[in-house]
């Protein structure tokens, strides 16, 4: 008993003693070792060594860098190559082609012309801020007329979601001909999402104008109405105008979302000689009008089909017509959105004409060779445009000198396609030509596909194409060529009309772009005037869709060529469509527009 007392005496005794002084060396311990360790880590970190304790517990310490291994280099920031200025070369010079000008600059007759403010256009992706297709083939390029994706594609169909009569017809200009109705050839409709405070100042009906988000169809068409149509149900959005002439071509809409489209009489009529017009989408009026039977023209042949191009950044317009005159002029647009106004009054008002040997040689009148039927590419400050008689130029519209020029044999009705590579600063041309002058004896001629370097003028090559027949169609190329891009862009796709290789008269083929090999064509059920259109979805992949005078709307894959689906509708499809997001928009001769949906 007296022994357990003094052990627990004992340990009272030693205890606090103990534990003060083990915890006071074991502070000090731990004090000495962060000093210690501070100083170490610090001179490691400055020889970009680990420090005591990460070397020693291995926490925290960073992987050591391979002495066998150099440190790698960023990739250097991608710039593009720059691009030299056209130029013609031996063959592509305008002497070369017996060309002869003249030029007027306010009626008075100019031997130089320099425009009065700097023309240079934007690269097509900036060409407008408006969610849509605004004109022929989209933009200034030509090489796009859809907007948007068509997103998740999982059926690989075409599913048909409203059908709109367009009834009635208009004279031709010689009665005896006929008369125009449906929609023929170009004729691409546009598609435009308005911004909302643009919606609310036009004549749309009350239901639409408050309508989120509403997308709207405008479509000139050959019974000379333009009609205006909900993208989504397809009931109108507002009443059609009734522009008194014919439309054969495809109109545009203003690139700075002006509420104004262009569009051109295809032929004279009823109600006079054909015009070029810019009506006001506020109110439906035609508020000016320019080209009827100008004197200028040397051909006498009136016709407005090419889709007209605006450099915004100027409020300048550059038009070639089918009457063989290259016009620019200021609009001097005024524009008033609050109170819901707005007008023209061009100015500078300046006119090319020309002749070329070909159009002077043999016949006494060969005039029938002048004039531009297709719609002209803009790039930089550069025109190109193809006429009917075999000729491609390249404009400088500043001083409206042509810099270069291509012989491609035939009548060009098709609009050419502008392709920049940045990367390689390659600038091309794609197109194709009817069957017309180059007819032979049995009415047949082969029709090339060509690549144009856009710089020189030169031929990058010529694609051997198919032997077309004429007699009461048009043979050859009618449409204008769909620029693979995304996951199809080392292709390019074009139609054939009435060819002989198929007993149908119809072939789409799909081109290599690098050397014009065929990579893979297909027979349609019949000949196409249409120009082909190409819908990616989400990963990039392309569906092509191409229309035949047989009213079939044919889907294929891009990269294969297999026939995904066919959708067989009323008419024939002589125009081009166009589409926004998954949703395509074509018109028919029978009078028909329909919308179709790619699921």
């Amino acid at each position: 008993m007296r022994r357990r007392r003094r052990l627990r005496r004992r340990r009272r005794r030693v205890t606090p003693k103990f534990f003060i002084i083990l915890i006071l060396f074991i502070l000090i311990l731990l004090l000495a070792i962060w000093g210690i360790s501070a100083l170490l880590q610090k001179d490691g970190d400055a020889e970009g060594k680990p420090g005591l304790i990460e070397s020693i517990f291995g926490e925290n310490t960073p992987e050591p860098t391979p002495t066998n291994v150099p440190a790698r280099t960023p990739d250097p920031t991608p710039t593009a190559v720059p691009i030299p200025s056209p130029t013609s070369t031996a063959g592509t010079a305008a002497a070369d082609f017996g060309l002869q000008s003249e030029m007027q600059l306010d009626g008075a007759s100019v031997a130089n012309y320099r425009a009065p403010v700097d023309l240079t256009y934007p690269d097509a992706e900036d060409y407008t801020a408006l969610e849509g297709v605004i004109t022929f083939r989209g933009n200034n390029y030509r090489d796009d007329p859809t907007y948007g994706t068509a997103g998740t594609v999982t059926e690989k169909k075409l599913e048909l979601v409203w059908a709109n009569e367009i009834p009635g017809s208009i004279a031709k200009g010689n009665p005896s001909d006929g008369t125009w109705f449906g929609v023929g050839w170009t004729g691409q409709p546009l598609i435009v999402r308005w911004p909302e405070k643009t919606r609310r100042i036009m004549n749309l009906y009350e239901e639409k104008k408050n309508k989120d988000g509403l997308v709207e169809i405008i479509y000139a068409t050959e019974n000379s109405y333009i009609y205006f149509i909900d993208l989504e149900d397809g009931t109108a959005t507002r009443d059609r105008v009734n522009g008194k002439w014919t439309y054969k071509g495809s109109g545009s809409l203003d690139p700075r979302g002006y509420p104004l489209l262009y569009v051109g009489a295809g032929d004279e009529g009823p109600n006079g000689p054909a015009e070029n017009q810019i009506i006001s989408l506020i109110d439906g009026r035609k508020i000016y009008s320019y080209g009827a039977e100008d004197p200028f023209s040397l051909r006498g042949f009136f016709a407005f089909d090419p889709a007209t191009i605006v450099h915004a950044a100027t409020d300048t317009v550059t038009y070639a017509s089918e009457a063989g005159i290259v016009y620019q002029f200021k609009l001097n647009t005024t524009y008033d959105a609050a109170a819901g106004t707005i007008s023209v009054n061009p100015s500078d008002v300046f006119k090319w004409r020309y002749t070329t040997q070909r159009s002077r040689d043999g016949e006494a009148d060969n005039t029938y060779w002048l004039g531009f039927e297709s719609s002209p590419i803009f790039w930089k400050n550069y025109m190109y445009v193809t006429d009917n008689g075999g000729n491609l130029f390249c404009f400088d519209v500043n001083t409206m000198e042509v810099v270069w020029m291509q012989d491609v044999l035939d009548d060009t009705n098709c609009t050419p396609v502008f392709d920049l590579n940045e990367e390689t600063g390659e600038a091309s041309i794609y197109l194709g030509t009817s069957l017309h002058w180059t007819v032979d004896g049995d009415n047949t001629g082969i029709i090339p596909f060509w690549r144009i370097d856009a710089l020189t003028g030169e031929v990058v090559w010529k694609a051997e194409g198919y032997r077309c027949t004429r007699s009461n169609v048009s043979g050859g190329i009618q449409d204008t060529a769909a620029l693979g891009k995304n996951n199809l862009s080392d292709l390019v796709y074009v139609a054939y009309a009435m060819t002989t290789e198929t007993e149908t008269r119809g072939l789409l083929v799909a081109y290599n772009k690098a050397d014009g090999r065929e990579v893979w064509k297909k027979n349609l059920g019949a000949y196409a005037w249409s120009s082909p259109l190409i819908l990616y979805d989400d990963k990039g992949d392309g569906y092509v869709v191409q229309c035949d005078a047989a009213g079939h709307m044919y889907l294929f894959d891009g990269r294969t060529g297999e026939t995904l689906d066919r959708l067989d509708l009323e008419g024939n499809f002589e125009a081009s469509p166009a589409a926004f997001d998954n949703m395509i928009v074509i018109g028919t001769r029978a009078s028909k527009i329909y919308g179709v949906k790619l699921k």
